[in-house]
């Protein structure tokens, strides 16, 4: 286990993520695995340096089992909570009975580009073409800033970005347009309420 990155999620949960040595595991190289929360990173007592065994949960998702204490050479380092979000640098926090560490900013970035995958996601408003590249451009720009600014963007706005041509912003923008006759249930799955 080379180090530990945090991820930040749309409801400002911060996820620790493993980057491991590269291994070969049922067929696939991997080279990250979620450790879901500090919690499971105690339970497993595992920490940066460490020799890890991993197993592909379902075939499918990389999961740490366990770090092999024995190979322990005493340079290892404890693994702890971050206390200001990666992504925006506000104090985080651990409400009361929870297990997430969350990042409360409304205004965080990596939130707010995690909710508009999420808000264009196929479950939700279906926005074709709203995908992690054009939300990454759209908040560099600062086209987006909330939802709602989705429904305000030109044609004209998505040619100034890298790898936009006429086509495909005239594709996002009639998938914006279609994504207006989706219905309330989709709508408030798409806003992701908390609670």
């Amino acid at each position: 286990l080379k180090n530990v990155v945090f991820s930040v999620g749309r409801t400002g949960i911060i996820t620790p993520v493993a980057e491991l040595e590269p291994v070969a595991c049922g067929g696939v190289i991997i080279s990250n695995s979620t450790l879901h929360n500090f919690d499971e990173i105690g339970r497993l007592g595992v920490r940066i340096g460490d020799t890890v065994v991993i197993e592909r949960a379902g075939e499918v998702i990389p999961k740490i089992v366990k770090a092999l204490e024995e190979k322990r050479t005493g340079e290892e380092k404890e693994i702890l909570p971050p206390e200001h979000c990666p992504s925006c640098g506000a104090k985080v926090f651990r409400e009361e009975g929870e297990v997430a560490f969350r990042c409360v900013n409304p205004s965080c970035p990596a939130q707010l580009s995690a909710k508009l995958l999420h808000f264009g996601s196929r479950d939700a408003m279906d926005i074709e073409g709203l995908g992690e590249s054009a939300v990454a451009q759209l908040l560099e720009r600062k086209l987006a800033h909330d939802f709602a600014d989705l429904y305000s963007l030109k044609k004209e706005d998505l040619l100034g970005l890298e790898l936009f041509k006429d086509k495909k912003a005239a594709n996002l923008i009639n998938a914006i347009e279609k994504s207006k006759s989706r219905g309330l249930a989709r709508v408030v799955f798409g806003l992701g309420i908390r609670h």
